[in-house]
């Protein structure tokens, strides 16, 4: 019996040893590139223009402000606007609001009240720690945040508007302290209010 077992050992692997390798890999695949000599490119840039010349999805000359809301196209302009306030920080990978910065979103609610024709843009921002896709979204939360809580304390949403600065604006290898002063979300509000 053992001399049997080991006979049908041997021709297994003789039988796995005899089977023939493909190492190449499969060159017909034509799969593009960079425009060699099998094409022009993946996006060789012939439409990225609309007709009549003007450049398409440029976000450089697109105004954010005004496309979602017209009424605060006027925060466009640096020179327009002013950051009176206090910003409110977060913790790490955090959007809720600590009880230690609600004073200050608190603060912003009474010049609200106080200035019914002011409107607030809501920055958010975030360290470099993280995916520049994770830091947008986590900014967005922390805006919307403050957002909520300042219509909680009776603010009308429609003239509070957020932005995610994301990790744009940080430090990148920051110190733990300046990290911590990137976590934050700021008040823009316009000068003439």
């Amino acid at each position: 019996m053992k001399i049997l077992n080991a006979i049908c050992l041997l021709l297994m692997v003789f039988s796995f040893a005899s089977c023939k390798k493909n190492t190449d890999p499969d060159s017909t695949l034509n799969r593009g590139g960079a425009g060699g000599e099998n094409g022009d490119g993946f996006n060789s840039g012939a439409d990225d223009f609309a007709q009549g010349g003007d450049l398409i999805n440029n976000p450089l000359n697109d105004d954010i402000l005004s496309q979602r809301n017209p009424n605060l196209a006027a925060f466009s302009d640096p020179n327009n606007v002013i950051r009176p306030f206090d910003p409110v920080y977060f913790g790490f990978d955090q959007y809720n609001l600590a009880a230690a910065e609600r004073s200050k979103v608190k603060e912003v609610a009474d010049f609200m009240q106080q200035s019914p024709q002011a409107s607030v843009i809501i920055e958010g921002y975030c360290d470099w720690k993280g995916t520049p896709e994770y830091n947008k979204s986590l900014g967005d939360r922390r805006a919307s945040t403050v957002k909520n809580y300042l219509v909680d304390l009776g603010c009308d949403a429609s003239r509070i508007e957020v932005i995610s600065i994301g990790d744009e604006k940080s430090v990148p290898n920051a110190s733990a302290s300046e990290s911590k002063a990137d976590r934050r979300a700021q008040f823009l509000i316009l000068k003439n209010n």
